[in-house]
C-alpha cells in the first residue's frame, strides 16, 4: 500500500501558519469545493493539535537533539508526523499511512522531512530572496513559486 502526503504545514514558534499546502485532488469543480474546504479546516485542526503535542514531548524529553519526533497521532484514516527546527518552527506532514506499515515508512517520512527542513534553510537563507516581496499578507507567509515546485518534486517523488 502506498502513501498519500495529503498537506505540509510550516508553523513559526507560535503556532502560527508560515506556509500551508494541500495536496488532494486538483479539481475545482463547483460540487468539490465544499469538501475540499472541508478538508482544508481538517487539516488545519491537525497542524494545531499537533503542535500541542510536539509541545508536551519537548517538555518530557529536553535533551533530546532529534528533530524528527516521528508520529504524533492518528485520527481515523490519517497519521501526522512532525520535524521542529532549531529555531522552533514546526514541520507537519498529514499522511494516509496504514497503521501496519508506519513503523517501516517512518524512515522514508524522516527523509522527506530532512529534504524539505533543507529546502526550507536554503530559501531562508538565501541573501538574495526576498520575504517581503513573496508575503501576501505580511504576516511571513512564504508564497515562493520556487518553493512550491521544488516541495511539489519531493511530494511527487516520494509518492511515487
Amino acid at each position: 500500500m502506498s502513501i498519500v502526503l495529503h498537506c505540509l504545514a510550516i508553523l513559526n514558534r507560535q503556532a502560527t501558519p508560515v506556509y500551508m499546502r494541500t495536496f488532494d485532488s486538483t479539481d475545482r469543480s463547483a460540487e468539490t469545493a465544499p469538501k475540499q474546504q472541508d478538508q482544508c479546516v481538517k487539516y488545519h485542526y491537525l497542524a494545531h493539535t499537533s503542535c500541542d503535542v510536539i509541545e508536551e514531548r519537548l517538555l518530557q524529553n529536553k535533551t533530546s537533539s532529534d528533530l524528527y519526533f516521528g508520529l504524533l497521532q492518528t485520527i481515523g484514516d490519517v497519521s501526522v508526523y512532525g520535524y521542529v527546527l532549531n529555531t522552533g518552527n514546526r514541520l507537519i506532514l498529514v499522511t494516509s499511512v496504514p497503521a501496519e506499515s508506519s513503523a517501516v515508512q517512518s524512515a522514508g517520512i524522516k527523509a522527506l522531512f530532512q529534504q524539505i527542513h533543507a529546502t526550507y534553510v536554503s530559501l531562508i537563507c538565501n541573501p538574495f530572496y526576498d520575504m517581503a516581496a513573496d508575503m501576501v499578507d505580511h504576516l511571513g507567509n512564504i508564497n515562493s513559486p520556487k518553493f512550491d515546485s521544488i516541495v511539489d518534486e519531493l511530494v511527487n517523488a516520494y509518492s511515487s
